[in-house]
């Protein structure tokens, strides 16, 4: 069990990432303000229960991630923590300015949920390592689209449910049985129709099939 920072200011992606988190068995603090992260970070320390990983977003009200990254990094009690920028700009160059800071990976949204955790398995088993040198994470600067994934599902006839949650906040799922859809649900917050046709337009903040 490790002790995980999740530094979000978008509340829904926030929960999901901590419910999936202390499903792994991690205890996990959140916060979606930089500044409260630096204070959160200070008190791990004072308290001898220092943070095993800090997952951050780059745009925070208060501080920025990319000021929270330097915090820790110039922090020698804190400097060898792995950090994992998780953020909407997917731009290579800001992956690049993240990577840069000293940050250990960079995740952009939209996400799936199941890379997110392999990534989070990956820095905590390997914590030494840095974004430039030792074992690569998995799939460095890339991540699988959502139309490469329903792309996989179809093709490859796979069993499973599609979880999604939307720019608007609404959540869904759909079920597939080899590879076509068994059953649609939505949460009620957006009619289904409008929900898939957010999803399939390329508005999904998070999506993930298991």
């Amino acid at each position: 069990m490790a002790q995980i920072l999740v530094v979000e200011d978008e509340h829904d992606v926030c929960e999901v990432v901590v419910e999936a988190l202390e499903a792994g068995g991690h205890e996990v603090t959140a916060t979606g303000d930089g500044i409260a992260a630096i204070v959160l970070l200070k008190d791990a320390l004072r308290d001898k229960r220092p943070f095993s990983l800090v997952i951050c977003d780059i745009h925070l009200p208060g501080l920025s991630g990319l000021s929270v990254c330097d915090f820790v990094r110039l922090d020698p009690r804190l400097a060898a923590v792995p950090f994992l920028f998780l953020s909407g700009f997917g731009a290579t160059e800001q992956r690049l300015a993240g990577l840069s800071r000293g940050a250990n990976d960079y995740l952009a949204k939209p996400f799936l949920l199941d890379e997110l955790i392999a990534r989070v398995n990956w820095l905590l088993q390997n914590p030494a390592s840095g974004s430039a040198d030792g074992a690569e994470a998995p799939n460095p600067l890339e991540q699988q689209t959502f139309d490469a994934l329903l792309r996989d599902i179809v093709h490859n006839a796979r069993h499973g449910t599609l979880h999604f949650l939307l720019q608007d906040g609404s959540r869904g799922q759909i079920a597939f049985r080899e590879g076509k859809a068994a059953a649609v649900v939505g949460d009620g917050v957006s009619p289904l129709e409008e929900q898939l046709r957010r999803l399939f337009s390329g508005q999904a903040k998070m999506f993930h099939f298991a």
